[in-house]
Parts: structure tokens; sequence; C-alpha cells
């Protein structure tokens, strides 16, 4: 009984096996020139919109980063009032300021290459589409 099974295990396994590497081609092949010109269009979309959210994203951090340096003006103006609590709170606000900045430069760098990213891709499609 176990050896049962055991193969209808390994024959189930197989076939999994089989389905996951058998190849799409076929399948791939009937797409029509309208259904990539979609899928075109809708990558523009969707790289804008990353770009925008990139964008918005930045602009958070930043705000947040000026919260912060606000922060680290009051503990640069009253250190007097908190002694070495205020010296680690100081440090940590500085720390905060630069990882938000670095966040921000970063995302800002995404939203860019997503931008060009979109322009390049709508120059190959109006390029392509003049083609046919």
């Amino acid at each position: 009984m176990e050896k049962e099974i055991m193969k209808f295990v390994a024959a189930i396994s197989m076939l999994g096996l089989l389905a996951a590497c058998s190849e799409n081609g076929a399948i791939e092949a009937k797409k029509d020139d309208a259904s990539v010109s979609v899928q075109n269009i809708r990558s523009f979309v969707d790289h804008d919109g990353l770009a925008r959210r990139y964008e918005n994203r930045a602009r958070k951090l930043l705000e947040i980063a000026a919260e912060h340096e606000k922060r680290l003006q009051y503990y640069e103006d009253k250190s007097y009032l908190y002694g070495r609590q205020g010296q680690d709170s100081q440090a940590h606000a500085i720390a905060l300021v630069q990882r938000y900045k670095l966040a921000a430069e970063k995302a800002t760098e995404s939203a860019f290459h997503h931008r060009m990213v979109s322009q390049l891709a709508k120059r190959d499609y109006i390029a392509s589409r003049a083609s046919h």
C-alpha cells in the first residue's frame, strides 16, 4: 500500500514538474499587435505612476526631515535643559535627518529613472507605430 502511495505522489510530482517546464510559446504566439500595443501603453502609465509615487514619497520624506531639523534646532537652543539626554536626543535627530534625506534622494533618483524609462518607451512605441 505504501509503495502505491509513493508511486502516486511521484507521478503527481512529475506531472507538476512537466507542466511547470512546458513552453508557453504557442500561447504567446497568438497575441496580436493590438494586445501588445495596449500592454506598451499600460507600461507608460505604470512608469509615470511609479515616478509620481516616488516623487510624493521623496516630498514626504523631506517634510519629515524638516520636522526633525526643527527638533534638532530646539535641542541645540535648549541644550542646557537636557544635559546628557539632550545630547543623545540631538545625535538621534541628526541621524534621522540624514537618514530621511538619503531616502528622499534615493526616491528622487528612482522617480527620475522611471520618468526616463517612460519617455524612452513612448519614443520607441511611437517609432514602431510610424514604421508600420
